[in-house]
């Protein structure tokens, strides 16, 4: 099969190329924008990076990021401090009639709260983390969607050499019918017959060139340039290796779907000390001048407001709160077993892609296509019937697009593997 698969002209590594990170992106969307006469050639880490960098569901992120630092903004705000005016003794009859025993007094009244401004803002600066983790998770299984798009539309470029393979055979076939024909060794249905086969592959040539557009559109559809001209650069045959399991069983602790519960935990725990703190009385402090109208004199005032109650003012808000850091807790740990298990799985299926393409490359292919060389022979002899020798062409073109999708499953497995673990692959 290695013989055939030959439609990638230039041979670049795709095993570890795959970024979960945002990074600089090698091609700028100006250069969609120009007419250039030949098309781009992207390989994997460049439609990795034009995603991230322009896919608008990351740049909700950026958007939720104003959002959370508005709202620390106000949490850092404090309470206005109120300036109050009050006057007494006034307005009333004998000594008292009009103003001339009035007394006014101005204030200046705050609130003393330093330490529910800290856990307010502490509380908000908790989700920050939150956000970026989502925004990490978003990347991975953005980076992850154009990689798998990335692998099939190469695997589809090959199963479209291989479609024509087959139109190439078929024509042979109907020279070597036409000349057994003029020989008196073969008959007009037989003829038909291959007729027929070669519409048949043509058609799937041309289903196979209506597949690799549509696949290549949907894919420049990810970083917003649908429709662009371009070819990619990259080689099937150039197999990750299958990593070990102990480390990246290990790894997954570093998914950012499992840190998130821990981030989640964190914001509970702020939440927390700030249902407690909110909990304490705020004392409010009042001072100010009295003038006295009767003896034109002036004083000092001053007055402290505490709160009266319980300090278990938020225990059930508390309460609720220490629950929900249990309930993520066994959240984690069931991820954590539930990705375990992915992992495993995953590991051993590309054992077995392994395996699959070894067997199919190695003998299967290499066996039939020994056996069609004889074949065509005992044919042209007349010691083989054309249903006998179209069986086995449609044998070897069933083992090679077989190697095809061994060849997809096991990248499509590294891939996951990746996105799983949130790290990338090296050779």
């Amino acid at each position: 099969m290695k013989r055939n698969l030959k439609v990638i002209v230039v041979k670049k590594p795709i095993a570890g190329r795959f970024f979960v990170g945002l990074v600089a992106c090698l091609l700028s969307l100006s250069v969609f924008a120009e007419k250039t006469p030949a098309p781009i050639t992207l390989s994997m880490s460049d439609v990795v990076s034009l995603t991230l960098n322009n896919h608008p569901a990351l740049q909700v992120f950026v958007e939720q990021k104003a959002v959370l630092e508005g709202r620390l903004k106000q949490a850092a705000t404090a309470q206005r401090p109120q300036i109050g005016l009050t006057v007494e003794d006034a307005l009333g009859t004998g000594n008292y009639s009009a103003l001339k025993s009035t007394q006014t007094t101005l204030t200046y009244s705050w609130i003393l709260e330093h330490e529910q401004i800290k856990s307010r803002v502490y509380a908000i600066q908790s989700e920050s983390g939150k956000l970026l983790l989502d925004q990490e998770i978003k990347a991975l299984d953005l980076s992850a969607v154009a990689a798998r798009q990335f692998i099939e539309v190469l695997v589809k470029m090959e199963r479209l050499t291989l479609n024509k393979l087959a139109v190439k055979q078929a024509k042979e076939v109907i020279k070597a019918i036409d000349e057994r024909l003029a020989a008196g060794k073969s008959s007009v249905i037989e003829r038909k017959l291959a007729e027929a086969e070669l519409l048949r592959r043509e058609l799937a040539v041309e289903d196979s060139e209506h597949d690799i557009k549509a696949s290549k559109y949907q894919l420049s559809a990810l970083w917003g340039q649908p429709d662009t001209d371009f070819t990619l650069t990259g080689n099937l045959l150039d197999l990750p290796p299958i990593p070990a399991t102990r480390d990246y069983v290990k790894r997954l602790t570093e998914n950012p779907g499992v840190q998130r519960f821990a981030s989640a935990q964190r914001i509970a725990q702020s939440q927390i000390e700030k249902a407690r703190i909110e909990a304490h009385p705020q004392w409010q402090f009042s001072a100010g001048l009295r003038r006295y109208e009767a003896s034109d004199d002036f004083g000092f005032v001053a007055e402290v407001s505490i709160p009266w109650g319980s300090k278990d003012y938020n225990a059930g808000t508390v309460a609720a709160l220490q629950a929900k850091q249990a309930v993520l807790d066994s959240q984690q740990t069931a991820l954590l077993q539930q990705l375990d298990a992915q992992l495993y799985v995953l590991l051993h299926e590309m054992k077995h892609s392994y395996h699959v393409i070894q067997t199919v490359d190695n003998h299967i292919v290499p066996t039939l296509e020994s056996a069609l060389q004889e074949a065509r022979q005992a044919f042209e002899k007349g010691q083989l019937s054309y249903s006998q020798w179209s069986e086995l062409r449609r044998e070897l073109l069933g083992a090679q697009s077989q190697l095809l999708d061994a060849y997809l499953s096991l990248h499509l497995q590294h891939i996951e593997i990746q996105r799983l673990t949130g790290t990338s692959l090296s050779q």
